[in-house]
């Protein structure tokens, strides 16, 4: 590879972790992360940890992403797991990203209790990890906060906070963004799930996303998501049977072109839909 190619991946690397989506997390992606209200799964350590402790069962999580912005050099993956206790839920997680020129590595543990019948709190901290080629490596480690209260069975509010600590990289303050996101999630006929949510980085634009998640028949979940700053839209399918589900997404961002995802996810201890088996707990004395 010449150096003006090597020049161009790392610009390409950094104007990636800058304005688009890397979250880990298909169905996330496929949604544009309007999701941080309903937190569903395990990658709730990621989007807003409060949601973990609305989950009662085990689950474990792998996900890749092969090109993002078809660019393989950039590829991504991640595990999660997760433990509901009586003491609250615990999760741990491992994410890598970038090539032999820059590289990130980040790890993550995750706790979340349920305080009220319907409201609960989690934080999320992560150790970072960031290599580049010919100027060394450096390390940092970030705190995030979330809260998630259901107002109904079918209504649900929630917020977080990335990065409360303002932790930074190297010697230049603000490497490492901090991030509020604020959305809300609703629930219509337990087939259609419609997300809103706002997400604001420090001195920069806010971003609004929406999401919809329509279960269109049994097993099959189709999904799809919009967002501004940057603008993209994204889609996604899920298939759901037994303890397994498949998650396919994809986005699209207007500078750099389609990145897709794809995510596995093994759920202990029960067959029923997610929301129906949050909606049982919440309904538990």
């Amino acid at each position: 590879m010449n150096l003006l190619k090597k020049i161009i991946l790392i610009l390409l690397v950094f104007y990636a972790k800058s304005f688009a989506q890397i979250k880990p997390g298909a169905k996330q992606i496929s949604l544009s992360h309007s999701d941080v209200a309903l937190a569903s799964d395990s990658y709730a350590l990621f989007n807003n940890p409060a949601g973990l402790s609305q989950q009662n069962w085990r689950e474990f999580s792998i996900y890749y992403s092969p090109s993002p912005f078809e660019i393989s050099k950039l590829a991504n993956g991640a595990a999660v797991y997760h433990e509901p206790t009586e003491y609250g839920s615990f999760a741990i997680a491992y994410t890598n990203y970038g090539f032999e020129l820059y590289k990130e590595n980040n790890f993550f543990v995750s706790y979340s209790k349920r305080i009220l019948q319907n409201f609960f709190v989690g934080v999320t901290l992560n150790y970072q990890n960031l290599s580049i080629k010919n100027y060394g490596s450096d390390n940092s480690i970030t705190l995030m906060v979330g809260g998630l209260t259901h107002i109904s069975q079918n209504f649900r509010i929630g917020f977080a906070i990335d990065n409360i600590t303002r932790s930074t990289l190297g010697e230049e303050d603000n490497q490492i963004p901090m991030v509020f996101n604020f959305g809300l999630s609703y629930t219509l006929l337990s087939q259609l799930i419609f997300n809103a949510a706002i997400e604001k980085e420090i001195d920069k634009n806010e971003s609004l996303r929406i999401g919809i998640d329509y279960q269109i028949i049994k097993y099959l979940n189709l999904r799809i998501g919009a967002m501004n700053e940057p603008s993209s839209f994204s889609a996604g399918i899920g298939i759901n049977y037994s303890i397994f589900e498949i998650d396919y997404g994809l986005f699209n961002h207007q500078d750099l072109g389609f990145t897709h995802q794809i995510g596995i996810t093994i759920q202990f201890g029960g067959v029923k839909s997610r929301i129906e088996r949050i909606k049982e707990y919440l309904s538990e004395e």
